[in-house]
């Protein structure tokens, strides 16, 4: 209950600050929000573009919390969000298995595995070295982006772009929209289904009461029996395979290729859902959701008000 206390009073003060910000742009504050709301589930294809943002963000937040969980940052969801991304990419557009779910199932697999890789140095770097992983993650961000940025502008460009981007996968390795004129497919569902995988695994299995035992006193783990270093490294892994698998179901089920403007930044927005839910997996969909609200919501925004919708990112 304090806490819910704290996420709603702290939402609120975020609400009037910007509610400010509005007004000295010379708008009404109620109906920038009303716009906002209108913009994100005024109709049906609003609330879907609504749900397609929640995807990266949901997996993102949820990259950061599974390490947290066990006392241990990761700041790379971007980074790893990207590679993940391209592993996809790469497999959609290189190799075909003959049927659309292989094809899809392994695309995803390989983009988890692109994440975790990214993911494991750092984690690394943390057991053996006690290399603070705060940087290290952070700092692979950079490294990820520009070495993606050169893949994509060099040996995997499509050549018959003008934009440094790959060629779109196979048809054959596309999650199928759900509604015609919506890009809403099931890659809600899957990030939806992985979000609550991870709550259960947390809350009912004795892999998840040792993570969150290695998190809160890890002096205690380890003289119970508990590997305290083993346990912070995997979760770190898999951290970086959630991130890795949001970048797959970015390019399968929504931009079909690998593209330089292919987030918006969507690990650090993560991030700040992650903290703001407290690292609780149910709280994560629910303030998930408020955040996908902004961002498609935003676009309404600037469309019929002065404010511009870099306003909502800002906040």
């Amino acid at each position: 209950l304090k806490k819910i206390t704290i996420w709603v009073f702290f939402i609120l003060i975020i609400l009037a600050v910007w509610a400010v910000i509005i007004a000295i742009s010379g708008e009404n504050p109620f109906s920038a929000f009303g716009y906002i709301l209108e913009g994100s589930l005024g109709d049906t294809g609003y609330f879907l573009s609504t749900l397609n943002k929640m995807v990266p963000i949901m997996l993102t937040a949820l990259a950061v919390a599974i390490p947290s969980w066990a006392g241990i940052w990761n700041i790379g969801g971007e980074g790893q969000l990207l590679l993940g991304g391209f592993g996809a990419a790469l497999i959609g557009f290189s190799i075909n298995l003959g049927s659309s779910f292989l094809n899809i199932l392994f695309a995803l697999i390989v983009s988890a595995l692109f994440g975790l890789v990214w993911a494991l140095w750092p984690g690394y770097l943390k057991i053996k070295l006690n290399v603070d992983e705060v940087v290290t993650t952070l700092m692979g961000n950079y490294i990820a982006s520009y070495f993606v940025l050169f893949l994509i502008n060099y040996p995997f460009r499509d050549h018959s772009s003008p934009m440094a981007q790959t060629k779109y996968i196979d048809s054959s390795f596309q999650i199928p929209y759900m509604f015609r004129g919506s890009q809403f497919s099931y890659t809600f569902f899957i990030a939806l289904g992985v979000v609550f995988v991870f709550y259960f695994i947390i809350r009912k299995f004795k892999f998840g009461y040792e993570i969150r035992m290695t998190g809160s006193n890890p002096d205690f783990s380890r003289m119970s029996g508990i590997k305290t270093k083993k346990i912070k490294l995997v979760s770190m892994l898999m951290g970086g395979a959630v991130a890795g698998l949001a970048g797959g179901l970015l390019v399968l089920g929504m931009n079909h290729r690998m593209m330089q403007s292919f987030s918006p930044g969507f690990g650090f927005t993560g991030l700040l859902v992650c903290l703001l839910a407290f690292n609780n997996p149910i709280l994560i969909v629910f303030i998930s959701f408020i955040f996908a609200m902004l961002q498609t919501g935003s676009v309404n925004l600037e469309l019929f008000s002065n404010v511009p919708a870099e306003i909502s990112g800002l906040l």
